[in-house]
């Protein structure tokens, strides 16, 4: 019976995983796909274009996006956006935090030398594993002016259910030779990532 239990814990460990990321990737490319279908049935008419070709159109507009915002004009017109947004109370927290995780998580040129894996020994002989996100958090900017260099490092907790922001002084960080993928899936799972 124990084994039976032992085959059926690693049928679940390896089977789950999958089609948790096959579902997931499911949803968003039919959901980008039911997005764009109007916008594509008026070009190709109702009903008639082929599969996949709203998500070729979403890759076509980001990239199109990409070079606009690359461009000064671009630049300058998200700006625009994006102080009528922090105008607006509700709206500019929730826009604010998705933009700055989809900073964080999808690295660009600008981002690069931000994103970095750190270690840090709050007490001696204890180290904990985190992730530099940029200058200290808003409003911290008074403290950190001691000639110092500053940075804001998330903690996270263990599966997913929260973490801690602290601002550090960099001389305190060990810059670990950690892919930030590999320490984000590493400090996540509380250290039980498969190698």
């Amino acid at each position: 019976m124990r084994q039976i239990l032992t085959w059926m814990a690693k049928g679940l460990l390896g089977i789950v995983p999958i089609l948790v990321t096959v579902y997931a990737l499911w949803w968003v490319v039919t959901g980008i796909e039911a997005l764009l279908a109007p916008a594509v049935d008026a070009v190709f008419g109702e009903g008639d274009y082929p599969p996949g070709t709203g998500l070729l159109l979403a890759a076509a507009v980001l990239v199109g996006a990409g070079v606009l915002i690359d461009v000064y004009v671009g630049r300058w017109v998200l700006q625009g956006i994006e102080r009528v947004v922090d105008r607006l109370p509700l709206v500019k927290s929730f826009y604010g935090a998705v933009r700055d995780l989809l900073r964080f998580a999808v690295p660009t040129q600008d981002t690069q030398d931000v994103r970095r894996v750190v270690g840090w020994e709050p007490l001696p002989g204890v180290w904990m594993m985190g992730l530099v996100t940029g200058p200290p958090v808003a409003g911290l900017e008074q403290v950190t002016k001691d000639g110092e260099r500053w940075v804001s490092v998330y903690f996270p907790m263990s599966y997913q259910v929260g973490g801690y922001t602290l601002a550090l002084r960099e001389r305190d960080l060990t810059v670990l030779d950690v892919s930030v993928e590999d320490a984000a899936r590493s400090l996540l799972t509380a250290g039980v990532m498969r190698r």
